[in-house]
């Protein structure tokens, strides 16, 4: 069995959170209605009440990742259950 794909994940060199690229116009579209809408709100806000509006979003930063790493995860492991059952044969 070859084992390069696993080493390099194992160690590494294979960074799935890092190898997407936010590029499609959607995407582009929305973060951009985000700060604009971000921005908005802040200069709204008096300035002691600003951070508060930071935190909230870290926030929400860190609990997407979560969901983001949960939803690789489950993604993997469906990806190898799948994988198995190829190399072992299915119930055809």
């Amino acid at each position: 069995m070859n084992e390069k794909t696993i080493r390099d994940l194992y160690f590494g060199r294979i960074r799935p959170e890092e190898s997407h690229g936010y590029k499609t116009q959607a995407y582009i579209e929305h973060m951009e209605e985000f700060s604009r809408l971000y921005e908005i709100v802040k200069a709204a806000l008096p300035e002691e009440n600003r951070s508060t509006l930071t935190a909230m979003i870290n926030e929400d930063n860190d609990a997407q990742s979560e969901v983001v790493t949960d939803a690789f995860v489950t993604g993997f492991k469906i990806g190898v259950r799948l994988t198995a059952e190829c190399l072992l044969g299915g119930n055809d």
